[in-house]
């Protein structure tokens, strides 16, 4: 597949059919099945709540340019968080970044990985937010998914806080 045949958009309420088949996890594997649930459940509300507009909610949706089909999933938001003095600092968490199952592991004919497209494609979006909130990327991610830490930590987020949950680990950009 060619760069121009797939490109990155912005999901909405007219995307819910396609969200809800969006299959990404082995059905065995827990931490898996969580975040395809999520995908297919929940993030699209999540996405559009009224309530979330202040902290500035996106979807983004990498879908094949011909036919439409959703290559992966990424979301994130501001926050403010709470760093390891209490001191408080702005950041954008990273709520979802998720490929479908069939295009895990794939690389475009370019030799771009389809993950790492998506990431990039994240990673431009919070650097264009208004006002600027690309100086702290945060994401959690089970300790057990080597695929999601190598793509964090090919992206910058290096620096490990504390674990919000045993099995969880929590990166950040520095």
């Amino acid at each position: 597949m060619k760069k121009s045949e797939w490109r990155v958009r912005l999901g909405g309420e007219p995307d819910r059919d396609l969200l809800a088949s969006f299959t990404c996890a082995d059905p065995a594997v827990p931490f898996q099945a969580e975040v395809e649930q999520f995908c297919q459940r929940q993030l699209l509300d999540w996405a559009l709540a009224p309530g979330a507009a202040e902290d500035d909610p996106r979807l983004l949706l990498l879908v094949v340019t011909a036919t439409g089909d959703l290559i992966g999933v990424a979301a994130h938001e501001r926050k403010s968080l709470h760093g390891p003095s209490g001191a408080p600092f702005n950041a954008t968490v990273l709520e979802v970044i998720a490929l479908a199952t069939k295009w895990q592991g794939r690389s475009f004919e370019s030799g771009e990985r389809a993950s790492d497209v998506l990431m990039s494609a994240v990673m431009v979006d919070v650097a264009s937010r208004v006002p600027p909130r690309d100086a702290h990327v945060l994401a959690v991610v089970h300790e057990e998914n080597e695929r999601s830490l190598g793509l964090l930590r090919r992206h910058g987020l290096t620096q490990e806080m504390s674990r919000p949950a045993p099995e969880y680990r929590r990166f950040v950009t520095p």
